[in-house]
């Protein structure tokens, strides 16, 4: 099943202390055994400029369905086993910020 470019809430644990929240995730791809994702926030405004160049707004967060302004995290991708992860569908990005994604990513390719 292809879900690229579509966003989804899933559970995510916690680094450094137990736990952990739902939250919204931009699914990348899937391997056997977990889902690729890239983690949303909406916490952009008190971040360091270097953690803010490495996040991609979401232009159209309503027309995808967040309840909110956020962003991509693209710093690294996170995995999230398959067993125990479920993913409930929020919405697809628009085509515009599918190709600013894109875009910024293809700047580490150059």
């Amino acid at each position: 099943m292809d879900k690229g470019q579509n966003l989804y809430w899933a559970y995510a644990a916690f680094i450094e202390i137990p736990g952990g929240k739902t939250r919204p995730v931009l699914y990348v791809r899937q391997t056997e055994t977990d889902y690729i994702v890239y983690r949303l926030t909406s916490k952009y405004k008190n971040k360091s400029p270097k953690i803010k160049a490495k996040y991609v707004e979401i232009g159209d967060w309503q027309k995808v369905g967040l309840p909110k302004k956020s962003w991509i995290d693209l710093i690294k991708t996170y995995s999230l086993p398959i067993n125990s992860t479920k993913l409930t569908f929020i919405g697809s990005l628009t085509e515009e910020d599918s190709q600013n994604i894109i875009r910024y990513l293809n700047k580490f390719d150059e």
